[in-house]
């Protein structure tokens, strides 16, 4: 019998935390996203370094495209809308540097470009588009060991030898 009593109250007990929710407010607004409110000092900077290495290789690649498509996704079009900033300017080539095996697919990659710039706004008689490898050089060992030892270690360092 007393377990009987013990079992009511406890019915009762859930039946009242069900009913209240457990105090969860569904209407209180979602935080917002630290993204949104955090303005870092050095976005401008990561920004601008960006948009100048975008100018420098004026590259679209595979990354750049729908999967197995001609189509552009969205950080292609960002990126062909910055490069026409600079085509406008001052004319150009734009590589796309494509790993498809698919012919057929890498030529309609480079009209979608074409489209793409031409819908910018931008001369045709001044828009070059053509297939190939990101251009620049690169870094050589000796160059990279000489950063490293000057950025990271400490001017006049001499913990890793700097090959010439």
């Amino acid at each position: 019998m007393i377990y009987k009593k013990y079992i009511l109250f406890g019915l009762f007990g859930a039946g009242v935390i069900l009913a209240t929710g457990c105090g969860y407010d569904k209407t209180a607004p979602e935080p917002a996203s630290t993204r949104q409110c955090i303005d870092w000092p050095s976005n401008a900077s990561f920004q601008a370094q960006a948009d100048n290495a975008v100018l420098c290789s004026m590259t679209v690649a595979d990354i750049h495209f729908v999967p197995y498509r001609a189509e552009l996704n969205s950080l292609g079009r960002a990126r062909l809308a910055a490069i026409a900033s600079y085509l406008e300017l001052y004319g150009g080539q734009v590589i796309v540097d494509s790993r498809q095996s698919d012919e057929v697919t890498r030529q309609e990659r480079l009209a979608s470009v074409r489209q793409f710039l031409l819908g910018q706004g931008l001369d045709a008689e001044r828009l070059a588009i053509v297939s190939g490898l990101t251009r620049g050089r690169g870094q050589d060992a000796g160059e990279a060991t000489l950063f490293y030892d000057k950025n990271l270690v400490g001017e006049g360092s001499t913990s890793l030898p700097v090959i010439r």
